[in-house]
């Protein structure tokens, strides 16, 4: 099934240029004739016949009601992709094998729909499916299409499961509710309801969600569903896997063994078997013929092709089967489970987006690193495919993947609709290329295949396999060429770079070749597509050997030779004027190369060349232009180079590897960018043109050669790059990375290669260390300024007493006097502003010790188990595959579960290869650990610390994903005992009959735990049109915000084109658009568009992927601008199981973004007006904070703060008492005793505790009332009338001293007025008393 297709028609629609029109087409498909029986239904038949015949009627009377669809496609659309669109609309799938007539006329596929209706003048042109018959390749499509459609086609299936075990999908399964429509805005309400003449509702409350009470409840146990994750998450449970979406309808379909058909039914027209297993277990066997299918006489032990004959058991006529022109119809007449399953089927699939099950067409699912035993249903069919050339590679037999790749490269592009097909065409042809490539590899890998020069030492074996080439990348030492394995291996990496770089442009005068990287079990493969010729042979001549005077045989010289840059053979530099011109035309300027001179020999002509001296230009025999060997294109890192390899100081053993350090792309294309940019009058498209600020690809690589440009490049690097990229990310404008992948994405994408890991962590702990020294400077000046400040309060105090009492004096002498005070002496005291110490505000000093602490924690996961890549493969390159995982085990017990048992020994798996024949057995845990820290230092030039192991091995889980991600291995999702009691814990909770049969493991990992996988680098293509759209929209989004819209759409259907829908590409856009609609207040599409992304990330990402981290987290964002808090709450909850699900272990730390859903938590629970809840997430959110910074800090103090609010909202005043006084000792520490913070705490302080003290005297009051009324029973009555006053005077104290009934719905602002008020009250009252 072709998920690209879908959407064939809105792409086609959407893609408009001035002389596009789009066309309504109706197509009629045709009545299928149905043998004569299946007319029969006779209703008091009650027999298994029956069944099948008023099966066969109804479907019959369907079809003939749908017979006839409506499309509008865009009159530039090619009759193919109309052909494809019925391939997948419902009532014409099954029709396999058509073609399309107008008026009589069958219609080329490769004709555009406008070309094909020229003459039409119909508003609706009309157009007829009609039948073609079947050949034996057209029935195998047929057989596979019907297999695809009735269950075979597991969704967890693609070109890398022969060798890998996919992941299934888990986001259907979260409890989301559906989406909420999207609510008229308010103005819009308020006048529709004016012109209705409704009654306007109440305003909505700020910050509160208009949600019902079940969504209330359903959040609030959601939030303790959090809870539950944040505690007892599970790695194992996270990455469990799904049941298959898909299930197949049959038992089996396949191939019937009976094949190939004999000579004397080839003449009668047969074209293979078919062997079926029905649900019901009813086997048949089905002749396929050009007219179609039908039931044969033959069974398990007998070989019958011909027609077979059913008896009626109602009348017990004898009829024979019918022949059916699709296999779906002749399934569905004889079995009933089969119809209702396909239906079943169809109505699960109906109900989920098609990116949930489809199969991906131009990438690959993602490889989990620990996976469910997976099941291996018998399924015939999987062999037969590859017998029968029926794999989903369509590449010809007598065409190689070269030409139809250099065929592609030749297509026109002088419309959108051909830029398209190119485009779509480019990205298939690549990926049939890298399954193809990763088959071979692999066949090489397992010694299964047979090298062209088998007397060659194995590391220089070459092979050629279906027109494939492949070489390892390892070192080389013969007389011509000598290269170290550090450097071939770089090497071919960095060629690949180039290659997705040339990709990304279209080269009409110089072509490359397709090439794939394959790594496994510690070998690199280098697979590509030959030049054309240049391993042909020219034929071969005896002559004698002048030195021995043997007769040897001598091959011809091959015509296709290095025409332009290094020939090995000669050893020189090569030049050819045409291919001169051709590279200066096009590629020297998209990588800003400079003509320069480059001698490797005195031999070599003074001429100039574009490319690297060790680069090459063949003219194939297609007399196409090739260039190859493409590495040194990007300059070297030459600030790098100096320091840690040329003019490296110490043990030469701690030289850096390799001097193949080349910058990267990116670098490369933002340091040209800025430059032009920064150049006056200057503009991309001219500098580009003239190729502007060029460099020398061979400066530093030939003794002598260098260049001020690639000087500039690497100090830009160092002295730009690097310290912005540090800077964003303790500036808080870059995400801290959820995992090491993240990392190195974002240091990729600002140009920064891996091996500045140890800078990075270097940066981020003297920047840490600078913050903690800036705040313990700061502590020292707030306790300086806290001490000056009580001075000041105290000497303050005494000249207010001093005055107040020289005030009171004067007023008693006028009292004394009989005389009237005057109003200068009644009114408030006249202070001098100027002595007043103003609360300040100074920004504190915040050390960010979670976000630091997390990225060197990530940093050095990323260092610790790339250096523990590059010991397994140093390693495992020497072993058999057979052997790699007894390898593994060995070393992860050695590394991971020495608590469990300290002397492991590596396992034996084949007699054949006894481990102590090889190197391995002689590891031990401190041998591993020293080669790690060299290691470490070596690639990334950093020293490990001390307690490093114990540190990372606490949390394991985190570097084992790290390590088996980056070598490919495939754990088995089960539990793993790193300590004994852990063992014994598993043991306790097992059931008595489950305990008795446990058998205790000897050590953690064991053999069968491993699956070791291949890791794949590919050529990525890109799509050019859909980068435009997606231009064009955003330069259009503050102008015109509808064609914005339907550029970003149009781009978004390009790409699904191109690339399918399932593929990173697509969900990147599609997370992007609902970034732009949740800014735009289109919430509900906004969710629509995050929850597609999410679910391409889960299954071509992975679920633990920071893709998929990051899709969530933009989700809950959409999800709270739509109202949704439940939604909201349940992505939290699968965020939160992921991060938390490595969080094992002693040494345990925070991940910021866990805080950060904490106190969204707590906004949204403030938002569903649940201040209960509230508290307890605020609870939660303090424990997190004291582990990850302490409960000294701010950010607990402010927690805290928030917390006194809530309680005192609930009128918990003991409560909030306790949390804000804490709160203002920190804030006192921490910002100062004068500080705004510090002083709203004390009036907190200050009127909580005046509260409370006033509730405890009343009660005390009245207890003491109740105690004196009991002891005077005797004067009651003389003293009821004092007793009623004072039950009066109780009840107005009572009233003003008790808890404000109102309190629990004010706001944290006017609670502070309401306190600060009160203390106001007290005061002027206390006055006036001292006055009188």
């Amino acid at each position: 099934m072709s998920a690209a297709t879908t959407d064939a028609v809105s792409t086609s629609d959407s893609i408009k240029t001035e002389q596009n029109e789009n066309v309504q087409v109706s197509i009629k498909l045709p009545v299928l004739s149905i043998p004569r029986h299946h007319h029969h239904n006779n209703n008091d038949t009650k027999g298994k016949k029956s069944n099948r015949n008023h099966k066969a009627s109804s479907t019959t009377a369907d079809n003939t009601k749908k017979n006839e669809l409506l499309f509008q496609f865009n009159k530039d659309v090619k009759i193919r992709t109309v052909v494809d669109v019925l391939a997948i609309s419902e009532q014409s799938k099954y029709l396999t094998n058509i073609q399309l007539t107008h008026n009589g006329k069958i219609l080329s596929e490769e004709a555009t729909l406008g070309e094909s209706l020229a003459n039409n003048n119909d508003k609706v042109a009309k157009l007829n499916v009609s039948l073609k018959p079947y050949t034996t390749r057209s029935g195998l499509h047929h057989l596979l299409t019907v297999r695809d459609f009735v269950g075979f086609s597991s969704e967890s299936i693609d070109g890398l499961s022969e060798f890998a075990i996919s992941t299934h999908s888990k986001f259907n399964s979260l409890p989301l509710d559906d989406i909420k429509e999207k609510k008229i805005p308010i103005e819009e309400k308020k006048d529709q309801e004016k012109e209705e003449g409704t009654k306007e509702e109440e305003p909505k409350k700020k910050n509160v969600f208009e949600v019902n009470d079940e969504e209330k409840s359903k959040f609030a146990s959601m939030v303790h569903e959090i809870f539950e994750a944040s505690a007892n998450s599970s790695i194992n449970k996270l990455l469990s896997a799904e049941t298959d979406i898909i299930t197949p309808c049959l038992r089996s379909l396949s191939l019937s063994g009976y094949n190939p058909v004999p000579v004397f039914y080839k003449s009668k027209g047969h074209l293979f078997y078919i062997q079926v297993v029905t649900l019901e277990s009813e086997t048949f066997h089905i002749t396929v013929t050009p007219s179609g299918f039908f039931v044969n006489k033959s069974s398990a032990t007998k070989f019958d092709p011909n027609e077979k004959i059913f008896e009626e058991e109602d009348n017990k006529t004898q009829i024979k089967s019918g022949t059916f022109y699709t296999l779906y119809d002749l399934l569905a007449y004889h079995s009933k489970k089969f119809t209702s399953h396909v239906e079943a089927l169809e109505k699960k699939l109906s109900n989920l987006e098609s990116v949930s099950y489809v199969k991906p067409l131009t990438t690959f699912l993602h490889k989990p690193w620990m996976v469910s035993s997976p099941t291996n249903p018998s399924d015939f069919l999987r062999l037969q495919l590859t017998s029968q050339d029926l794999s989903p590679i369509t590449k010809s037999n007598d065409t190689t993947f070269n030409d139809q790749y250099q065929a592609i490269k030749d297509l026109p592009l002088d419309s959108i609709p051909n830029r398209i097909e190119f485009e779509k065409l480019q990205t298939k042809i690549t990926h049939d290329f890298t399954i193809a490539a990763i088959k071979g590899a692999m066949s090489i890998f397992t010694n299964d295949s047979i090298p062209l020069n088998p007397e060659s030492v194995t590391n220089e074996h070459i092979y050629l396999i279906d027109d494939i080439f492949y070489s390892f990348a390892d070192k080389v030492s013969n007389k011509d060429l000598i290269v170290d394995e550090e450097t071939a291996r770089v090497s071919a990496t960095q060629d690949l770079k180039t290659i997705n770089v040339l990709n990304r442009v279209k080269l009409d005068q110089v072509r490359y070749v397709l090439t794939t990287i394959v790594d496994f079990a510690g070998k690199r493969l280098i697979a590509q597509t030959p030049v054309p010729g240049l391993l042909s042979s020219m034929g071969a001549k005896l002559e004698k050997d002048p030195v021995t005077d043997e007769t040897i045989l001598k091959d011809f010289k091959n015509d296709v030779m290095v025409q332009y840059g290094l020939d090995e053979e000669e050893g020189k530099i090569l030049y050819d004027e045409e291919f001169d011109a051709a590279l200066g035309a096009e590629f020297a300027k998209i990588f800003h190369l400079q003509k320069h001179h480059a001698k490797v020999s005195a031999d070599d002509d003074d001429n100039k060349i574009w490319f690297s001296s060790k680069s090459r230009g063949l003219i194939g025999f297609d007399k196409r232009k090739y260039v190859l060997d493409l590495a040194n294109t990007y300059p070297i890192d030459i600030n790098f180079v100096k320091e840690h390899f040329d003019s490296f100081k110490g043990d030469t053993s701690r030289r850096y590897p390799h001097r193949q350090t080349l910058l990267r792309p990116e670098l490369v294309d933002k340091w040209w960018t800025e430059k032009v940019e920064k150049e006056d009058g200057l503009d991309m498209v001219t500098a580009f043109n003239e190729n502007k600020f060029n460099y020398n690809p061979d400066a530093y690589h030939i003794e002598g050669v260098e260049d001020k440009t690639i000087d500039n490049m690497s100090t830009y690097l160092n002295d730009d790059i690097i310290p912005n990229v540090m800077k964003d990310y303790f500036e808080g404008k870059a995400n801290i990375p959820y995992n090491g992948e993240h990392l190195v994405d974002t240091l990729h994408k600002h140009g920064i290669n891996l091996r500045y890991l140890g800078k990075i962590i270097e940066i981020t702990k003297e920047y840490l260390e600078s913050e903690n020294t800036k705040h313990s400077a700061k502590l020292e000046e707030v306790a300086k300024d806290n001490a000056d400040y009580e001075d000041w309060e105290a000497s303050y105090l005494m000249k207010i007493e001093k005055m107040i009492a020289e005030r009171q004096a004067k007023i008693n002498k006028y009292v004394q006097e009989g005389k009237e005070v005057p109003p200068e002496l009644t009114g408030d005291l006249k202070l001098n502003e100027d002595e007043l110490r103003k609360p300040t505000n100074e920004e504190p000093v915040i050390v960010a010790k979670d976000e630091l602490e997390t990225l060197i924690h990530v940093a050095e996961v990323e260092v610790i188990s790339r250096s523990i890549k590059h010991f397994l493969r140093a390693f495992a390159k020497p072993l058999p595959v057979a052997l790699v995982p007894s390898l593994i085990s060995f070393v992860f017990n050695l590394l991971f579960g020495e608590q469990y048992n300290a002397d492991p020994k590596p396992e034996e798996v084949n007699e054949f290869y006894p481990t102590k024949s090889y190197e391995f057995v002689n590891l031990t845990r401190a041998s591993i650990l020293e080669f790690i820290q060299k290691e470490a230092f070596l690639r990334f030039r950093y020293e490990l610390p001390e307690n490093w192991i114990n540190k990372h091995t606490g949390n394991p889980f985190q570097l084992i994903r790290s390590i088996c991600y980056k070598f490919g291995i495939q754990l088995i999702n089960k539990e793993y005992f790193l300590r004994r009691e852990q063992y014994e814990y598993y043991k306790q909770s097992q059931d008595k009959k489950i305990r008795n049969k446990l058998v205790e493991p000897t050590t953690t990992f064991a053999v069968n735990d491993f699956v070791i996988i291949p890791k794949v680098k590919t050529s990525e293509c890109t799509s050019l049109i859909a980068q435009e759209y997606w231009q064009q929209g955003l330069s259009l989004i503050n102008e015109d915000q509808t064609t914005a819209l339907t550029s970003f759409a149009q781009s978004i259907a390009v790409l699904e084109e191109v690339n399918s829908v399932l593929h990173p590409t697509v969900a990147e856009k599609y997370l992007a658009l609902s970034t732009i609609y949740n800014q735009l207040g289109l919430s509900s599409e906004a969710v629509a568009f995050c929850r597609k992304s999410c679910k391409i990330y889960e299954r071509v990402c992975g679920i633990d992927s920071f893709e998929m981290l990051r899709a969530m987290i933009n989700l809950t964002l959409s999800e709270i601008s739509n109202e949704s808090p439940y939604n909201a709450s349940v992505i939290y909850k699968r965020i939160i199981s992921t991060l938390q699900a490595f969080q094992i272990g002693s040494d345990q730390y925070v991940h910021p973004s866990i805080t950060n859903i904490y106190t969204s938590l707590e906004q949204l629970s403030l938002g569903v007006e649940n201040p209960k809840l509230t508290i307890e997430i605020l609870k939660k959110l303090s424990d997190l904070i004291s582990t990850s910074v302490g409960d000294d800090s701010l950010a607990y103090a402010y927690t805290g703060s928030r917390l006194s609010n809530m309680y005192v909202t609930l009128k918990e005043y003991r409560h909030g008492l306790e949390h804000v006084v804490m709160a203002e000792k920190v804030f006192t520490k921490e910002l100062g005793a004068n500080h705004v913070q510090t002083a709203q705490a004390k009036q907190w302080v200050t009127g909580l505790t005046n509260l409370l003290n006033n509730i405890q005297n009343k009660i005390n009051e009245e207890q003491k009332q109740v105690q004196e009324s009991h002891q005077s029973k005797a004067k009651a009555s003389s003293t009821g009338s004092s007793s009623s006053n004072n039950n009066s005077h109780s009840k107005k104290n009572k009233k003003n001293n008790e808890p404000n009934p109102e309190l629990a719905k004010k706001s944290v602002d006017e609670l502070l007025d309401f306190i600060e008020g009160d203390s106001g009250k007290k005061s002027k009252k206390n006055k006036k008393n001292g006055k009188k």
